[in-house]
């Protein structure tokens, strides 16, 4: 997180009266890929009989049909929750889940991965955006997962889709949760969803979360990007990856930052249209190429071996459109 973002948050806090955070750090713990394995064995056992029985008449011989045996009921094998895909290798930023259908104040969708946690973000305009966070669980968390309800965390049942889920909140009369709303639920393959709705103000919420929960789908998906990258030395490590649309406070539409670790070092590329300002630590080297700016900044290029400006001949900008940007980002 930046200095200027720092502030921002700090500043919101400190105007608004008790706002929902902004940042959910407890997002911060890697959700480590699980594979279900089940191995369903169906033993199913047949057997038939013949019974005849001959007899002889002056005119002809025939043979005598017995009563049709019942038909055998095979075991139903039990159900098998689908195989989480792997995720693709050569894209830092891969989401777990997809939104379909959003209400009018969302905007777009923001998508992190990294040392904040895998997410995607739906987010509005505006100083207080409207947000609907999603991410995806690989065991259903604790009920009060970020200790913020005083021990008061009760669940209200709603069906979600064709499951079973549950709103969080701390009076079971007002399943939203006064505006910070949480609503959980099974998902196809064995995991656990989560959306957290706030600032989000409109008539027949339950309804709308609901439509919006009902509407995602599960999936590892590579989320494009605007640049392409030649290679990364061995030793990178993914630190922080984003894509941010923030116009309101950032002066652009989006801008893409991934930030990696290395040997102690933090080396970040951002690229957006021109305005947009460069992250990370040292003094960033940029260039403006296909209608966008690539910046890449290293605190300490003695130990990443690399240099900001080695780094930077890397990287090829895309474009600011989004329909030609690639999901294979690395190689």
């Amino acid at each position: 997180m930046t200095d200027h973002e720092l502030a921002t948050k700090l500043k919101e806090l400190a105007e608004t009266p008790a706002p929902p955070a902004r940042i959910d750090l407890d997002r911060a713990r890697r959700l480590g890929e699980r594979r279900r394995r089940v191995r369903t064995t169906v033993l199913v056992v047949g057997c038939a009989a013949l019974v005849t029985a001959g007899g002889l008449t002056a005119v002809s011989a025939f043979r005598t049909t017995p009563p049709a045996a019942p038909a055998a009921v095979l075991p139903k094998p039990p159900s098998v929750a689908p195989s989480v895909a792997p995720a693709p290798t050569d894209n830092p930023l891969v989401t777990k889940a997809s939104f379909g259908w959003l209400p009018e104040p969302i905007k777009g969708v923001e998508y992190g991965a990294g040392e904040h946690g895998d997410y995607a973000l739906a987010i509005g305009r505006g100083d207080l955006a409207p947000m609907i966070w999603l991410a995806v669980y690989d065991q259903e968390p604790a009920l009060d997962r970020r200790h913020d309800m005083g021990g008061r965390a009760v669940r209200v049942p709603v069906r979600v889709g064709d499951r079973d889920g549950y709103w969080i909140t701390t009076d079971a009369r007002d399943p939203l949760n006064r505006g910070n709303s949480y609503l959980r639920w099974p998902t196809g393959d064995g995991r656990w969803a989560e959306l957290n709705a706030y600032y989000l103000a409109l008539p027949d919420l339950q309804q709308v979360l609901l439509r919006v929960a009902g509407e995602v789908t599960f999936a590892n998906r590579a989320v494009p990007l605007p640049l392409h990258i030649s290679g990364l030395p061995e030793a990178f490590r993914v630190a922080d990856i984003a894509l941010w649309r923030r116009p309101d406070q950032d002066g652009v539409p989006w801008r893409a930052v991934l930030q990696y670790s290395s040997n102690g070092a933090l080396a970040t590329i951002t690229v957006s249209p021109p305005g947009g300002r460069a992250d990370g630590l040292g003094k960033p080297v940029c260039t403006t190429k296909n209608g966008l700016r690539a910046c890449v900044a290293i605190d300490k290029p003695q130990a990443t071996g690399i240099t900001s400006q080695e780094l930077l001949s890397r990287i090829t900008p895309i474009g600011p459109d989004e329909s030609k940007w690639t999901p294979h980002v690395i190689g």
